[in-house]
């Protein structure tokens, strides 16, 4: 049995008639993410961040895809323990592949940024 708390919850991931993914997350106080990043300050790594958009895209998807980049990332707001986030995933119209992605906190925008996504690799469970 496994007792380690988990990183964060990612909900249902909604697709629009025009292909943008939406889904909230929930990143428990407990998280590991908040272990080490900073002692008696915690904040939510950016590696995390770009972890749950490129997660919010598999499961949009229903199966796993390789990760080739990520371009003009910005992280513009500290995400806290017990903050409320939203990720917003959007297709490129003209470039197959590529991902806008955003990370919204409360009301403000946290991360922003651009993925390019290759090959799929085998379906998710659900």
């Amino acid at each position: 049995m496994n007792d380690a708390p988990a990183w964060y919850v990612l909900g249902r991931v909604e697709t629009s008639e025009t292909g943008e993914m939406h889904t909230d997350v929930r990143i428990p106080p407990e998280s590991l993410w908040f272990s080490g990043h900073f002692p008696g300050e915690p904040i939510l790594p950016g590696i995390a961040q770009l972890g749950i958009a490129y997660d919010a895209v598999c499961k949009a998807l229903g199966c796993h895809v390789s990760i080739t980049g990520f371009s003009r990332v910005k992280f513009k707001k500290i995400i806290r323990p017990g903050d409320c986030l939203k990720v917003v995933v959007t297709p490129k119209e003209d470039r197959q592949g590529v991902y806008v992605f955003r990370i919204v906190a409360g009301d403000d925008l946290a991360c922003s940024g651009t993925m390019t996504l290759g090959k799929r690799s085998g379906i998710l469970e659900p």
